[in-house]
This record gives C-alpha cells, structure tokens and sequence, in this order.
C-alpha cells in the first residue's frame, strides 16, 4: 500500500517539473542574457535625455515588477493632467547596477502581485515595441530587461498551473512520510520476530 501510494506521489511530483520545464529554459535564458551585460551597457541608458519607446517600455516595465513608484509629470501629449512616469524612477534603479541585478536575478518569480502581472499583461506584453529583438536595436541592456519581464510573464503562466498541484503534493508527501514512517516501525518489529524466531529456531 505504501509503495503504491509512492507510485502516486512520485507522477504528480513528475507533473509539476513537466509544467515547469515549459517555463524554465525560458526564465533561464533571460537570466543568462542579464548575465552577459555590462556596466556601460546599463549606463548608456541612463544617458539617453530622449529614449527610444522600446527603450522606455522595458524599464518602465521593470520598474512595475519591483513596484516602483512612478513621477507624476505633465502630459507630453498636451492637457492639464499629469501622467506615470516611469523613467526617473528606472535611473535611479540603474544607478546602483550590482544592487539592480541583484533585485532581477533573486526576485521572488512564484510570489508575483497579480495586480503587478494585470498591468504588466495589459500595458506591455501586447505592445510590439516591447519585443526584445526590436527594444535591441537601441539597447542592449534594456533589450534583457525586456527579456527578464517576458520570462516572468511566462513563468508566472505556468507557476499559476503548477501551484495547485504543489499544494496537492506537498500533503500528499506528507502523508506518504506519515505511511512510510508507520511502515519502517513495523519493518522494525517484523525484524525483531524474525529475529526471536530465528533464536528459537
């Protein structure tokens, strides 16, 4: 009963890594992209006084992932409102580049605001100038930001999927440990007989 009960633990748990495994090389070739950027690569967007959209998408878009704040400014397009501004707020981050990595290489990808990811999925995924291949063309750098977020949308797909079936797994785990424990106790006390018998025999 215990190994049958195994049998079933271990096809859910292979379940999850399957769905995993769609979103992982994706995530992991997004991490690899970061990795390969410089300092001057990041700094040579900061430079920018008048950046590229795509260029102005990927860190605004980076900035909603670390729930920046966004400067309210005047509305380029005329009128008296004000509108989000990601840009400042996106060189400030910049500015300490080790300490922004950082923040993109530990983020918590299983624990994402779903508000966060609505506003992401709404504002910036759609928007063919937030394709990493066309934000390129200006920046390298804010080409992998673009890359990173696309990651994270499509690891956040997928952990939306998988994280029912590891909460399944996890009790079902542990009450195959409960099984498994009950199991070596008697494994134990049938030594012992076998054991008693033996000297009798």
């Amino acid at each position: 009963a215990a190994n049958a009960e195994a049998a079933v633990v271990q096809k859910q748990k292979d379940e999850c890594e399957a769905d995993l495994a769609v979103a992982i090389p994706i995530l992991e070739k997004a991490l690899a992209a970061l990795n390969t950027l410089t300092k001057d690569d990041f700094n040579l967007v900061r430079s920018f006084s008048n950046p590229p959209h795509g260029v102005r998408l990927a860190l605004a878009a980076v900035c909603v992932m670390l729930e920046q704040k966004p400067d309210k400014v005047k509305d380029p397009e005329g009128g008296l409102k004000k509108v989000e501004d990601y840009w400042g707020p996106g060189k400030r981050l910049l500015g300490d580049v080790k300490g922004f990595m950082g923040s993109l290489v530990s983020y918590d990808r299983d624990n994402i605001k779903p508000r966060v990811m609505a506003k992401i999925r709404k504002t910036y995924i759609p928007d063919p100038e937030f394709e990493p291949e066309r934000v390129a063309k200006a920046a390298a750098a804010a080409a992998g930001m673009a890359s990173w977020v696309h990651a994270m949308s499509a690891y956040d797909n997928v952990a939306k999927v998988v994280a029912p079936k590891r909460a399944l797994l996890a009790e079902a785990e542990a009450a195959l440990e409960t099984k498994m424990g009950a199991l070596r106790e008697k494994q134990a006390e049938l030594k012992k007989v076998e054991d008693e018998l033996g000297e009798l025999q």
